[in-house]
């Protein structure tokens, strides 16, 4: 973690660093937190001096976030906040168990009702529940990933070697030259159609490597309307940050 002062404002950030980077990164999430993606070698008054440079640029951002209702508060996992599941906003009722046969999540008639120790502190509540919710999606994107995986891999006349759930910061999905595809289980917040979209692109990697001309025409042959769900798959990048 930095900061810098800009006149009367402090601008916090987040250094990730990586030896494939060569240039520096600045960008603002959806809950207008600032992350600097840097090269490994990069010290940190040089990231210092670089965000000082771009600390206006950096302001408008987040108070453009905040204004148009994308900036996304953290998540204290209690009681009446939402959480969404393949696209679709439930709201939470936690529920303090007086057995484990109780203790778990489930959804039932649009609500998470999560049951949790009775015993727990504030904070210990707090990790119990989004530990539980994120085991729940995590089991969830295990059944229906697959399945939507498996579907489309008829349509397209080709099978990955192999299906792999992973939790992933930056990426939706992927698909290795060995045939193996993984999907971020996080997808399954959105919604079905983003989730397929997402499958899809990553199934045709089977057969193309690249993005090239013949890539996208092959999506486009299952998913007419691909253009418009990969540039609004953009809008959903929050999603990757509910858990975090």
């Amino acid at each position: 973690m930095g900061d810098i002062q800009y006149g009367n404002r402090k601008i916090s950030f987040r250094i990730e660093r990586s030896n494939r980077r060569k240039t520096l990164g600045i960008y603002v999430t959806p809950k207008a937190e600032v992350v600097i993606r840097s090269p490994q070698s990069l010290r940190v008054d040089e990231i210092k001096e670089l965000v000082r440079r771009r600390a206006r640029w950096i302001i408008e951002k987040q108070e453009s976030i905040k204004a148009h209702g994308r900036f996304i508060p953290e998540k204290e996992f209690v009681s009446g906040e939402t959480f969404p599941y393949l696209g679709r906003e439930y709201r939470l009722k936690v529920i303090r168990s007086t057995s484990e046969a109780e203790e778990g999540c489930k959804l039932i008639n649009g609500r998470f009702f999560v049951g949790i120790n009775g015993d727990l502190d504030s904070r210990g509540i707090k990790k119990t529940v989004k530990e539980t919710l994120m085991d729940w999606y995590v089991k969830r994107a295990k059944e229906k990933i697959p399945e939507r995986v498996e579907l489309y891999a008829r349509q397209i006349g080709e099978w990955p070697k192999k299906v792999e759930i992973k939790d992933n910061k930056r990426r939706w999905g992927s698909c290795s030259r060995n045939g193996i595809v993984r999907f971020n289980w996080k997808i399954i917040l959105a919604s079905v159609s983003m989730l397929d979209y997402v499958i899809v692109h990553e199934l045709c990697h089977l057969i193309h490597d690249h993005h090239s001309a013949e890539f996208w025409q092959k999506v486009q042959t299952i998913i007419p309307d691909c253009a418009k769900r990969r540039a609004k798959l953009k809008d959903h990048s929050h999603l990757v940050e509910v858990f975090d």
